[in-house]
């Protein structure tokens, strides 16, 4: 396999390449998690593997609750859908809670808050 090929067949499974997906929804199922932190220009690598997609029909996708984004795998932002948030938090969510214990301290945010924060 030469490094043409590699590099084809990474665009395809990306989804960069290849039919494209109908909306936002389908183009995040297929990645499961896509990077968000910069969301203009994560639209635009939503954008980029759905044929005809707008910028407004993104928008429509996200405002509607097909797209969720949200901090799943570490401190930055990701799109996920809503049907795998809670498998994937089951997942991530201990070493999230970990990772937020310094900033938690920095903030002055104690463990009494959380509970009841997540009581409201």
């Amino acid at each position: 396999m030469t490094s043409k090929d590699i590099i084809a067949r990474r665009l395809e499974a990306q989804g960069i390449v290849g039919a494209g997906f109908a909306d936002a929804e389908a183009a995040v199922r297929w990645m499961g998690c896509m990077q968000a932190q910069d969301f203009a220009m994560a639209k635009w690598a939503v954008g980029l593997r759905a044929s005809g997609l707008t910028e407004a029909q993104i928008d429509e996708d996200f405002n509607a609750g097909k797209v969720l984004r949200t901090h799943v795998l570490r401190p930055t932002w990701h799109f996920v859908l809503p049907v795998d948030i809670g498998w994937m938090l089951k997942l991530t969510g201990p070493r999230i809670k970990q990772f937020s214990k310094p900033m938690h301290r920095q903030l002055g945010i104690e463990e009494a808050v959380l509970r009841r924060s997540r009581k409201i």
